[in-house]
């Protein structure tokens, strides 16, 4: 059976983080079983954009670095870093309060530049991404995702957070070829095979910070910053976000990229073939997360990739003005290009626009929300759930 180690961590304070990681991986073995010495390592942040970390958006100073201190005890080849989806590496991790952390620490920093082409001979709709050179060509994989809610795809914890293989702006490109939630959670899916195949021999660690993370129309600051407590780790993605779903109360059957994930056997997603370790589900009773507003099923699935009919059912974004200080992040990331500045501020062009909100993920104001929905959205989009 697959092992997932699920414990409390109440806050931040560095000595608790770093006993309750450590205990969560000996739990799985111990971090001797994932890193060999002097094995070259990559540990796989989420920073989604320049936020601060009281927000819980982003990869936690404190988390992070009681990881790196744990893996120096193998090795002092790491690098760390992620693909942020508009502002470059270092800007971000200045603003996520990562950056001093990782000079003092004196780990190597993700450059991301080079690329390099990983294949799934199996996947579903797409076979071959473009991801960075760094990531893959490393020993040991430490992914840190957050424990988040996702307005897309229900929730993104470890499996989404390996969306971030693909460099910067080309992940909007995704949202483009991929125009519903089903077909991109299919891709996510598709990446996903293509990464286990790229790790094949090799060792992968998943350790979610839930200790602060995101309810509601996650993952940004559209969200709500939500209180958890929770650490979960394993070195299978999937079961993690299974467990992950559990934890915080949340529907499974929503959550379609997991659902494919275990249907494809690429992990384990049936629950009752999983060893949770450490605390159980029902220790986590106060951590009830508020889901997306929008969940969809296989009958939405199949109505929103008609254009029309996805203008009739989903609302759209909408620039609050006296939030919006004209960065400009939106019009960057938006990835069919609908969203341009007209006059003084942004606005998408809602016809054309394909409901991905990346450019709520990215605003750092919180001033882009969703339209009113529309009467016909309301009606079956509350039927069909």
């Amino acid at each position: 059976m697959s092992k997932v180690a699920l414990l409390k961590c109440e806050n931040y304070e560095y000595d608790s983080v770093l006993n309750q990681i450590k205990t969560a991986v000996d739990l799985l073995g111990g971090f001797d079983s994932f890193i060999n010495k002097n094995d070259k390592v990559f540990i796989k942040l989420n920073c989604v954009g320049p936020f601060a970390p009281e927000l819980g958006i982003t990869s936690h100073p404190v988390f992070v670095q009681a990881i790196i201190r744990l893996v120096k005890q193998y090795t002092d080849d790491i690098t760390v870093g992620d693909n942020p989806a508009t502002k470059d590496l270092i800007f971000t991790l200045k603003k996520c309060g990562l950056y001093e952390m990782l000079v003092a620490e004196g780990v190597k920093i993700f450059n991301g530049k080079a690329s390099s082409v990983i294949v799934n001979d199996n996947a579903k709709y797409y076979r071959q991404f473009e991801v960075s050179k760094e990531i893959v060509e490393t020993d040991v994989l430490i992914n840190v995702p957050k424990l988040k809610t996702h307005s897309l795809t229900y929730m993104t914890v470890a499996q989404k957070n390996l969306f971030g293989f693909i460099y910067g702006l080309k992940k909007a490109g995704w949202h483009v070829k991929a125009k519903n939630p089903l077909e991109f959670v299919e891709a996510l899916n598709d990446l996903y095979g293509a990464i286990l195949n790229a790790f094949a021999g090799k060792k992968m660690l998943h350790i979610c910070d839930g200790i602060i993370g995101i309810e509601g129309d996650g993952p940004s600051r559209a969200g709500l910053t939500k209180k958890a407590g929770i650490i979960i780790a394993s070195a299978d993605a999937v079961s993690l976000d299974r467990v992950a779903v559990e934890a915080v109360g949340l529907n499974h059957r929503d959550f379609h990229m997991n659902r494919i994930a275990g249907e494809r056997r690429y992990g384990e997603s049936d629950i009752d073939n999983i060893t949770i370790l450490g605390n159980s589900i029902s220790d986590f009773s106060e951590a009830r997360f508020k889901a997306p507003e929008n969940r969809y099923n296989s009958m939405i699935f199949k109505m929103l990739k008609i254009k029309r009919l996805r203008n009739m059912l989903l609302e759209y974004p909408i620039i609050i003005p006296d939030l919006c200080i004209r960065c400009g992040e939106c019009v960057k990331i938006c990835p069919p290009k609908v969203m341009t500045f007209r006059g003084k501020y942004p606005a998408a062009d809602k016809a054309k626009c394909i409901r991905c909100w990346c450019c709520t993920e990215v605003c750092p104001q919180n001033a882009i929300t969703k339209s009113k929905k529309p009467l016909l959205g309301k009606i079956l989009l509350r039927h069909f759930k």
